[in-house]
């Protein structure tokens, strides 16, 4: 069975190294670094200039083959439920991350953020069940969509002056969303595994007190 792109070689795990190749890890270059902790070789703690707080983001990133849930490439669309899902109790100031209504796109999603005790709002824009990249393909997954759908939900009232943050393959609709509505949207990495590392301090580990 052909399984679908899940985008884990496109996690930049080099842009959250100090880029010093300072060599105190063992290895050479922090690209070094890279490819040993890929192979098990290294781990995050090795590198002097990561912080505790991301240790447990790379290891998260590092085994998210093992976490998200494999599923079939194809281009028949798959609906899952539309709008807003509250994550870990989210408040005034949690941040709002946004894709589209996939069913196996919201079960990738949902396994990410199982692996954290902080809070989020996810919501899940009406893009007739394509998955990110063939929604942006049949146009599905539009800034003027984005705009109707969070406008039209409760998300605004639950928090007022959202960080708004959409995959990363969907840049050049976040820039039409942003000069469209004045929201503070901010493009996400293109894998969704990357999410752990990009929010760092705010993907706190479970168990942790927030």
């Amino acid at each position: 069975m052909l399984l679908a792109n899940a985008y884990l070689d496109r996690i930049d795990f080099l842009r959250y190294l100090p880029q010093t190749d300072c060599a105190e890890c063992g290895a050479s270059t922090c690209q070094g670094f890279v490819e040993g902790l890929k192979q098990g070789e290294k781990k995050p703690a090795d590198c002097p200039g990561i912080s505790e707080n991301l240790h447990y983001s790379f290891q998260v990133a590092l085994n998210a083959d093992n976490i998200l849930p494999k599923f079939p490439c194809t281009t028949v669309p798959q609906p899952g439920p539309v709008g807003l899902v509250e994550i870990n109790v989210p408040g005034g100031i949690s941040p709002i991350l946004v894709s589209g209504n996939n069913v196996h796109t919201q079960d990738v999603l949902t396994s990410l953020l199982s692996t954290t005790r902080s809070a989020f709002f996810m919501f899940f824009v009406d893009t007739k069940g394509h998955t990110v990249d063939m929604a942006l393909i049949y146009e599905t997954l539009t800034a003027g969509q984005i705009r109707r759908d969070i406008l039209n939900s409760r998300a605004l009232k639950r928090n007022p002056r959202p960080q708004i943050i959409i995959p990363g393959l969907a840049a050049a609709v976040g820039n039409k969303l942003r000069q469209s509505t004045g929201w503070n949207v901010i493009v996400g990495p293109i894998c969704a595994a990357e999410l752990p590392l990009f929010l760092a301090n705010q993907w706190l580990p479970p168990g942790k007190r927030i």
